[in-house]
């Protein structure tokens, strides 16, 4: 089996949090606890969980956006947990991020075109060769090639992000992380953008983490998926064994919600009870206890660890 594109040892996230008294002992919020996770070359790994489970701080620590609590980080085999800035620098080339607010992540008041041609000078690319590959991508993610003459505000929400898409596209990346990239556009546009992911990954054979809160999304894209809930993985395994055979009591309510579009379809809603514990004062057994409708005693005693369950398929539950 070939080396991952990028994988995490026990990676853990914390963020300090300011004492509301003097004296007060130092708190901190626990974002990431213990992820560890690889995705193959050519693989969408799909990250999915309610709004604050830490998806998206996730992302950000494998591509070093965010310094590292615990645990290691490896990209295409190297340590990268602990360089620097400088020593990233050369890096950045190979891994790139689409966020979740397209018009967020453009300067509103630089044109398209001197956007794109800004990312091939930071990193050194042949003037020409860039110009050439820009307008080869415009065509790929079927966009006109005066969309290079517009400012952001000209724009609608599903180019840019087609646009988005392309700049992260331009350097030849090992790696992107797409940062729940269709949740700010409408249903429709979401479709479109989808499948345009999944032509382009074909086209340049994408390797790709995928952060979403949409079940249905990520069945749809991914290879693999990971459950989060709360900073930690529940459940993980490949796409097809995951939705075919659910078995954390998490990630059986999150498929609940999803509506169907067959009105004879008797589908049991799972509505979860209570509120998400702090990420501050973590509870001292399972995470999930609180609101699963299935906890035991056991559940608020001590954590369940995530264990193999057979074929790969991963699950932190002490009813499994």
């Amino acid at each position: 089996m070939s080396e991952p594109v990028i994988r995490t040892e026990g990676l853990v996230k914390e963020f300090p949090v300011a004492s509301k008294t003097l004296g007060e002992p130092r708190k901190v919020l626990h974002a990431v606890t213990n992820v560890s996770l690889s995705v193959p070359k050519g693989g969408i790994f799909g990250i999915v969980g309610e709004s604050g489970c830490g998806k998206s701080t996730l992302g950000r620590c494998l591509l070093r956006l965010e310094t590292i609590t615990k645990g290691s980080v490896f990209f295409q085999g190297r340590d990268i947990t602990n360089l620097s800035g400088k020593d990233l620098l050369p890096l950045r080339k190979n891994m790139q991020m689409i966020f979740q607010n397209p018009y967020g992540s453009f300067d509103p008041k630089q044109k398209i075109g001197a956007a794109l041609t800004e990312v091939a000078a930071v990193h050194k690319m042949d003037a020409a060769q860039a110009q050439e590959k820009i307008h080869n991508l415009l065509e790929q993610i079927n966009l006109p090639q005066d969309a290079l003459n517009r400012i952001p505000s000209e724009m609608s929400g599903g180019q840019l992000q087609r646009l988005a898409i392309a700049r992260a596209l331009l350097l030849d990346p090992a790696f992107i992380v797409a940062d729940e990239p269709v949740s700010a556009l409408d249903v429709s546009v979401q479709a479109q953008i989808l499948n345009l992911l999944m032509d382009l990954r074909e086209t340049f054979s994408l390797t790709m983490l995928f952060i979403s809160h949409e079940m249905t999304v990520v069945r749809h894209l991914c290879d693999q998926v990971a459950v989060m809930y709360l900073g930690t993985v529940v459940e993980q395994a490949d796409s097809e064994e995951l939705f075919r055979n659910l078995l954390h009591p998490y990630t059986q309510s999150l498929m609940s919600a999803i509506p169907t579009l067959d009105p004879d379809h008797k589908k049991q809603r799972i509505v979860l009870q209570g509120d998400i514990p702090s990420a501050i004062d973590l509870p001292k057994g399972c995470p999930f206890a609180d609101r699963c409708p299935q906890c035991q005693t056991q559940c608020k005693e001590s954590r369940p660890p995530l264990r193999d369950v057979g074929g790969g398929h991963l699950v932190a539950c002490h009813l499994v």
